[in-house]
């Protein structure tokens, strides 16, 4: 659940935006990460993120180093980036914390995830430059938007400024204006390191929200006579991978619907672009393509896995916070021709529980389906 705790999550990390001109460097998209490359910056992560909850007092922030490392908005570490960002971890417990784990925030505070938020004054500053600083750190939104807050977001969306005069990808001007070309556009600027407007992007995920308000948690899929249905399952932020599935399955249409089966960000360094190209699908055909929510889908997994400070870094935390509104709204499974149920966890065993050959976890950690009917 995202609501399962009013405490914020405000301290993580400061982050400074990457660049403002809306590009990636090219050596970063170029070569996608590895799985050890990512495992080796979300554990660290998991832990800066988890550590302001244990014990009652917190450190002061940690002072970056004279050299702060110097990432690209992937993540990955190069001395030749031209836009730094520099990160200094905050809000780790001390209350009964090893050093060891105060080692890993230290760690974490240099991979850089989180809050976007301006220039930090010098310490020595105190008084309504600090407050200030102080009130611009970004705090997770635990509650739904209400339709005047929506209002509200488009509203500041369509008064943000355009795209730089060079930029020459697509420009969204509603669903409408989300066609075969468009995506084409779209695909090919992402895969030269080019990230659409902020603007387009507010307002493409606004509009995304508005149709996923409309759909129910239990979805309805037909398959059409003679044709088939892809169900892709995991994308984790894995741009190239994703481009390389859609030359082989194809791209979703009104004669080959798909179903996204969850965990579409986190962990990979292309999330953001990955969930675009997917509301553009969403969009261009709303009843072929269907999305449901996997555990990657929710605030705290995408604070502790990367897509929060992707985001945060690629564009701002406002559009975070939309992006999360959006997860909210996502259902949860698609009932296939009444037959087949496609969901992205799976549903409770038997009760008793039945032991698989070389398992080896506790299996009555679940909820046995019987006793699904006695919760309130």
């Amino acid at each position: 659940s995202d609501r399962t705790s009013s405490r914020p999550l405000s301290r993580i990390c400061q982050v400074r935006p990457v660049s403002s001109s809306g590009r990636i460097p090219k050596m970063a998209m170029s070569k996608p990460a590895t799985r050890r490359d990512h495992c080796c910056r979300a554990a660290p992560l998991a832990l800066a993120a988890l550590l302001p909850y244990v014990g009652k007092s917190l450190m002061p922030a940690f002072a970056p180093t004279s050299q702060p490392p110097r990432m690209h908005a992937t993540g990955a570490a190069s001395s030749t980036a031209a836009p730094a960002t520099s990160v200094a971890a905050a809000g780790v417990a001390r209350g009964g914390v090893a050093p060891s784990l105060l080692a890993c925030g230290g760690v974490a505070a240099a991979a850089g995830i989180a809050a976007t938020r301006r220039r930090q004054p010098q310490r020595s500053q105190r008084g309504s430059v600090a407050v200030k600083a102080e009130e611009d750190l970004w705090q997770p939104r635990l509650e739904d938007w209400t339709a005047g807050e929506l209002k509200a977001a488009r509203d500041r969306a369509a008064s943000m400024q355009g795209p730089a005069a060079e930029y020459r990808g697509p420009r969204y001007e509603g669903p409408s204006s989300v066609t075969a070309e468009f995506i084409n556009s779209l695909i090919s600027i992402q895969e030269q390191g080019v990230l659409m407007p902020k603007r387009d992007a507010y307002l493409m995920v606004l509009d995304v929200i508005s149709s996923l308000r409309k759909e129910s948690t239990v979805g309805d899929v037909s398959i059409p006579q003679g044709k088939h249905l892809t169900i892709v399952g995991d994308l984790h932020g894995q741009y190239w991978d994703f481009m390389n599935l859609l030359k082989l399955a194809g791209r979703p249409s009104s004669d080959a619907p798909f179903v996204f089966n969850g965990d579409f960000v986190d962990r990979g360094s292309w999330s953001v672009e990955v969930i675009m190209t997917i509301f553009a699908f969403k969009l261009k055909d709303p009843a072929h393509v269907f999305l449901n929510r996997g555990n990657h889908e929710m605030l705290e997994t995408n604070i502790l896995y990367g897509f929060c400070g992707e985001v945060g870094s690629k564009y701002d935390m406002g559009l975070f916070d939309l992006f999360s509104e959006a997860f909210r709204n996502l259902p949860l499974c698609h009932l296939v021709d009444k037959k087949i149920l496609v969901l992205h966890g799976g549903l409770p065993g038997p009760d008793p529980r039945i032991w698989m050959p070389g398992q080896t976890h506790d299996p009555t950690d679940a909820i046995p389906m019987m006793r699904l009917a006695d919760l309130d």
